[in-house]
Formats: C-alpha cells, structure tokens, sequence
C-alpha cells in the first residue's frame, strides 16, 4: 500500500484537510460503508508521512479484522472506495475554493431548473460581485477568473432572452465578448511561450503552430497593437493583464530585441499587484526565456535575484494553498548562494521552509541546508545534510549530484568524484532522461570539474585558460581557476 494512489494522496493532506476528510468519510451522503471509515481512522495514525512499515496491506487487514484471514479481494475494494473518497474530496476542496465558478455554477443549476425567480436575483447577485470585487490577484489562474466572467455574461443574455425580461441584453452580450477575447488571448499567449520555452530547453523544435501562425498575421497588421497598446484607452484591471502578457508575446518574438524585453520587465514590475503568486512564478519563467533571447549581455542572475526579493517583500510567493512550490524554493537558493547572497538565502529559507509541501519538506529543507553550507565552505556539513536525503527522486535529480562534484573538488577527494560521476553516467544509461539536453549539461559539468582536478595537480595557462572560456559565465569554476592562478 505504501505506493499506492490513496496514500500518495493523503500525504498531501494538512492536519485541517484530514479533521475534514474523516468528517467526510463518516457522512453518510458519501459513504455508507464503515469499513471504509475505519480503514481511513487506521491509515490516520501514520500521518504525515504515511511511510511506516505498518501501513502494509496485511498489517492493516489485522487491525481492522482481528483473527481473521486476510482477503485480498476485501481489501482492494477497501482501498479502491476510500481513494475514491479522497479524489472526490480534494475535487470538491479544489471547487469550492473557486467561489466565483461556485457561484455562476449555481445559476446554471437553479436555470436548469426553471427556477426563474431565484435566478434572476443570483444573476444580480453575481453581477455586483464580479463589478466590485474580482480581484485578479486573488485569482490563482488568470484565465479561470476570465472563463467564469465570459461565460456567465453569456448565459445572462440568455437568460433574458428566454424569459423575456424587461432588461438590456446589449450590455451583458459586450462583456461576455470582452472577457472571451481576453481568456482566449491569455491562454494563447501561455501556450506560445510554452512552445518557444520547450525548444529553447533543448528539446525538439516543434516548428511554427497554427496558432503563432495566426498571430503572425494579426502582427503584420498590427491589429492586436491597435488595439491593447492604444494610449487613447484607459485600461482596467482585467486589460492590463491582456497587455502585460502580449508584450511577453512581442518581446518572445522581437528576435531578441532589448527594447521590447525591457517594456514587458517595466511593465509587469508596474503592475505586479495585479497577479497572483502562482501567476507571478509563471511570469518570472516568461521574463527568463525572453531573456535568453536577447542580443545584448544580461545579467540574468541579478535579476532573478531582484525578482526574488520584490516577491518577498511584496508576500508573492504563497500560492492559494498557503504553499511554496519545492521548484521554487530550490531555484532561489540556487540562485541566492550562487550570487554570494547567503543571507538573503538563509532568511528566504526560514521564512518559507514551514509553507513546502508536507511530502518533500524535510528533503528540499536538507538540500538547501546542503547549498547555504557549501557556500560556507563547510563541505561536511553539506555532505551530511544530502546524506539526510530520503527521497530517490531527488537523489536522482541533477542539482543534487552537482552538488556532490563540487564538495568533492573542495575536499580534493578525486576517488569519490569519479565513483559519483560513473554512478550518474551509468543511471542515465539504465534510464531515458526526459531531457537529454539537461543531462549533456551535467555530463560537460562533469568533465569540466576533472580538469579541474587534473589542473590542480598539473597547472597549464593553455588549458585553463580554455577552460575559463569554455564554462561561461558560471561562478564557482572561475573562483577556481582563480584559485589555481594564484596558487601557480
């Protein structure tokens, strides 16, 4: 059971998620078997982790059913209904966070009904909310608020339509053509930077989608700048979202150019409020890959840094589960040490070690531990806290056996850099890596810290001098050939 969907689940739960799922599971509304209710109570004891040796079927089956022989097709169908519980819970929990779907929802329910009187005044209802409260920062995505909106104008031109009511369509049919021309040109956007970010990756090009094509034709025209970009319009709050991601668009599709890139930077610093942290993230991966793009040198590191602490200092980085994402933590401490920032990175670290997910905490906690000791040059400290690393999927990640190369330059211990480079040299062969190109970075890595090594022992100005050229702008391998001249 312990690799079971349920279990995998119920580790995401936090203690208020599992007082409601056993509320939910004792309602009779959802289930009626009490069995299933005692397995839950039983699995409940292993919280959070839900990894304990006990958690086997068999071991569980004797808790339950005391002297009586275990049943393994009793037993599936135990675990089949409550992971169906949990998936119809962490839905509902998913919905009804979206109180504005909730709420249009309702309106289709009750209409389905023919509930005239009780629509109508929840159309009102609905309407007063969505002109004086949708905040789109409070808004996880972006397009979910604008798919809501578009469809419930549309559905209360309908509505009047079908009942004949004294009331002006005209207004209603405007909006809901106002945010669907938004909701489609947001998520257009999204899509083409996916696009372009997966082949700037490394990844096979997928080539000139319908859907750029299409854009490319209303560029040439520029039908889309005449009307986002026009200075004669005074933008709301859901428009200036519109124009904050097709900038995104034109700086992706500048060629490089630095004056576009700089009016999306300047124009989404201008209206950061207006987002939501997941949104933000989202946005920041757009600013990184129009960067890569550009013509002209960047500093991509110090600007990711300074994204970082706006974030912080603003409280972006939450996301509406209360949560920060384990990606993102490690890209900012990553970032942070890199840039000799250790306590920006340690204070980032204690302030939102507590908000990562409950199933990769203690891991993505010890790994960062791992870095901001690095940086301190206290190697065994670091090798200590990636010994502390239980999860095999990121053991298995990249970062951590980087990580491992350096530590071992820095104690000058050339027999454990080779066993753990053949070691991820022999993963990769046992493995496709979904990203080939990722893995041909780590390779050269690899070998670049060899001739460290093999430098070390024998200095020559030729050769480091190649290899200063050769790893680029990254930090660690040129205070080390610095090192080395000195050392010379």
């Amino acid at each position: 059971m312990l690799r079971s969907s349920l279990l995998e689940i119920l580790r995401t739960f936090s203690k208020k998620d599992l007082t409601k799922f056993e509320d939910f599971v004792a309602s009779p509304y959802f289930n009626k078997k009490d069995n299933v209710r005692k397995l839950f109570l039983e699995l409940k004891k292993f919280a959070p982790a839900f990894e304990d040796e006990h958690l086997e079927k068999e071991k569980v089956w004797l808790k339950l059913f005391p002297g009586k022989e275990y049943n393994y097709g009793i037993m599936k169908n135990l675990i089949h209904d409550l992971t169906g519980l949990s998936e119809q819970f962490i839905l509902l929990e998913h919905y009804s966070a979206d109180t504005f779907r909730c709420e249009y929802d309702l309106i289709e329910a009750a209409n389905s009904r023919n509930i005239q009187k009780f629509t109508s005044g929840k159309i009102d209802q609905f309407e007063k909310r969505v002109k004086s409260e949708p905040a789109p920062d409070k808004y996880t995505i972006i397009d979910d608020l604008l798919y809501v909106t578009s469809n419930f104008y549309s559905a209360k031109s309908s509505f009047i339509k079908e009942y004949d009511l004294k009331r002006e369509r005209a207004d209603s049919l405007r909006l809901a053509s106002e945010h669907l021309f938004c909701y489609f040109l947001v998520n257009s956007f999204k899509l083409i930077h996916n696009t372009i970010a997966h082949e700037v990756q490394g990844n096979r090009p997928i080539g000139n989608t319908v859907l750029e094509q299409f854009f490319q034709k209303l560029e040439e025209h520029s039908i889309l700048e005449g009307l986002l970009l026009n200075e004669k319009q005074d933008h709301d709050r859901v428009m200036k979202i519109v124009v904050c991601f097709y900038l995104m668009y034109k700086s992706l599709k500048s060629n490089g150019e630095k004056a576009a890139y700089d009016k999306f930077k300047s124009y989404l610093r201008e209206n950061i409020d207006l987002f939501s942290a997941f949104e933000l993230q989202n946005l920041n991966t757009c600013r990184i890959t129009c960067a890569i793009n550009l013509k002209v040198p960047r500093d991509e590191a110090n600007e990711s840094l300074e994204w970082h602490k706006l974030l912080t200092e603003k409280n972006l980085f939450l996301q509406r589960n209360g949560l920060i994402t384990t990606a993102v933590m490690i890209n900012v401490i990553n970032n942070s040490v890199n840039l000799n920032d250790i306590v920006f990175a340690e204070e980032f670290l204690n302030r939102y070690a507590g908000k990562l997910p409950a199933e990769s905490r203690d891991n993505t906690y010890n790994y960062c531990m791992a870095v901001i000791h690095f940086s301190r040059k206290e190697f065994g400290k670091s090798l200590e806290c990636l010994a502390r690393i239980s999860d095999e999927k990121l053991i298995r990640k990249y970062f951590v056996k980087r990580l491992y190369l350096k530590i071992y330059y820095e104690l000058n211990d050339y027999e454990s850099f080779v066993y753990a480079f053949d070691s991820f040299a022999h993963f990769r062969k046992r493995n496709k890596l979904a990203n080939e190109a990722r893995a041909l970075s780590f390779n050269n890595f690899g070998n670049n810290i060899r001739r460290l090594f093999k430098l070390r022992n024998s200095y020559n100005e030729f050769e480091a001098v190649k290899l200063r050229k050769e790893a680029g702008s990254q930090l660690w391998f040129t205070e080390k050939l610095d090192e080395l001249a000195k050392a010379v």
